[in-house]
């Protein structure tokens, strides 16, 4: 019983330390975290229902090849003041087409994060507060690895590996939300140039820092490429400037969304500018929540698209991919979840075909 009590006051107490740690004065907070009810329900569905819990495993590192999963790499335990968080490392593939076909390769990259690792005690907490507090404690989403990161980060491989010339080497790429910065490593080790990685998540940048100044390769210093910025996306501050824009499920809600989509616009139309410098775009969303597609929702971009159109040039689009047997956090559950994810997928703006 006394041990149940110190277990508990210690959760609480946690929780209670990582609110204040993610917790930020900003007055557009409300605006984020409004209309996330549908997503905690989304999360508890899927963990109950969509995917089969795993018990805790560690095992040995080694170099990627078929059929290894995000669960065949060792797990490192650290803290961030005073949260327990927990590395993962994530394998991320794609095939390179040859002629012959027995001649494709497949190229891969092992992108370490960290997480919380009981991310379930601040979700819960979170939940459990009147909205209005809600408003100023920052959304906890930003902790854990979420699908539509992968994606991001295979379709940045892509344009690296499949162009006739690399589109992501000596670019600056600007990440939005990147939570725990799978597509923003991924940026750095494909060779850009300089990555800034956003997010209004204090807790996530310091995780996002974290792995970055703890990045394993001696030969490589990604903390001199990729760069942890707080950036609110519905500030009137300009996107910083970028080649490359990435935002990877962020679309939490609606008026999120069509912040998002707003940002799009802002670059596309700069692109397009007498001045204006070239600019790929890659959003991915594997949340598919109503009200969310910002193509349809948004009057400047459904003009903008005619304008595309009119012009010759690629419209903004939806694609449909399948990522199968993702390996990630239960969220509101402890231990692990392996679950297939569909996600969609945005990509403009590259200057070169891909094979």
């Amino acid at each position: 019983m006394i041990f149940f009590i110190f277990a508990s006051l210690v959760t609480v107490f946690t929780a209670h330390w990582v609110i204040a740690f993610t917790s930020n004065a900003c007055p557009n907070r409300a605006k984020f975290t409004a209309g996330t009810k549908d997503y905690i329900h989304s999360i508890r569905w899927t963990n109950k229902y969509l995917s089969r819990k795993l018990e805790p495993h560690i095992f040995a590192s080694r170099d990627f090849r078929d059929g290894t999963s995000a669960m065949d790499f060792e797990r490192r335990r650290a803290t961030l003041g005073r949260v327990p968080i927990i590395s993962r490392t994530i394998p991320i593939g794609i095939n390179v087409s040859a002629e012959p076909k027995e001649n494709c390769t497949k190229k891969t990259l092992n992108v370490t994060i960290w997480e919380m690792e009981r991310p379930s005690e601040i979700i819960q907490t979170w939940w459990s507060v009147e909205e209005s507090e809600r408003s100023v404690m920052g959304d906890p989403f930003g902790v854990v690895m979420w699908p539509g990161s992968i994606l991001a980060s295979k379709e940045l491989m892509k344009h690296h590996y499949c162009s006739r010339q690399s589109q992501i080497e000596n670019a600056t790429v600007l990440v939005l939300g990147a939570g725990t910065g799978v597509e923003a490593q991924t940026a750095g080790l494909l060779g850009a140039r300089k990555v800034i990685a956003t997010d209004i998540n204090q807790m996530a940048l310091g995780l996002l820092k974290y792995a970055i100044d703890n990045h394993g390769d001696s030969n490589y210093s990604m903390s001199s490429i990729v760069e942890c910025r707080y950036f609110d996306v519905y500030s009137d501050q300009k996107l910083p400037h970028c080649d490359i824009l990435v935002a990877a499920d962020v679309l939490y809600n609606s008026d999120l969304a069509k912040r998002i989509g707003l940002r799009v616009h802002e670059l596309v139309s700069y692109a397009l500018s007498e001045n204006g410098a070239h600019s790929g775009i890659i959003i991915t969303d594997s949340q598919k929540f109503h009200g969310t597609d910002f193509l349809l929702e948004l009057k400047e971009l459904r003009e903008l698209n005619e304008l595309l159109l009119k012009s010759g040039l690629d419209q903004l689009q939806w694609e449909d991919r399948k990522l199968q047997n993702v390996v990630g956090s239960g969220v509101l559950l402890d231990g692990d979840l392996v679950y297939d994810a569909d996600v969609r997928l945005l990509s403009w703006g590259w200057t070169t075909k891909t094979r």
